[in-house]
């Protein structure tokens, strides 16, 4: 195997070792015990995921989020679902930063996006 490949699996491990990803896994198992509770969330992060991934401006998204909040309002109140989402985001971040790292150390040249 080439080494930035074992690298990266090493990497990986550290990060399966970290509190917030730890936290994250007792959070998706808690709620994976209860499938009525996990479908529901699964339907509001499907809708969710749609809205910010759709070509709509910033001001639609901000609307249809809210309307989906509103909507699911009892659901995002239950705290096993907050801690869920919270501990989500907060992973988001940390692969999020990882990744930005990476494209600001790598020049690959993308101009022609432009």
């Amino acid at each position: 195997m080439v080494d930035y490949i074992i690298e990266t699996k090493m990497f990986v491990d550290k990060l399966k070792k970290t509190d917030e990803y730890s936290h994250y896994e007792i959070c998706k198992n808690s709620i994976k015990s209860n499938p009525q509770l996990l479908d529901r969330l699964n339907e509001y992060r499907k809708k969710s995921f749609e809205i910010y991934s759709s070509n709509e401006d910033s001001y639609e998204v901000y609307e249809n989020t809210l309307k989906l909040n509103n909507h699911y309002n009892e659901l995002l109140n239950e705290p096993k679902i907050k801690e869920f989402l919270d501990a989500e985001i907060e992973l988001s971040r940390i692969i999020s930063s990882i990744y930005n790292c990476i494209a600001t150390e790598i020049d690959i040249d993308i101009e022609f996006l432009k």
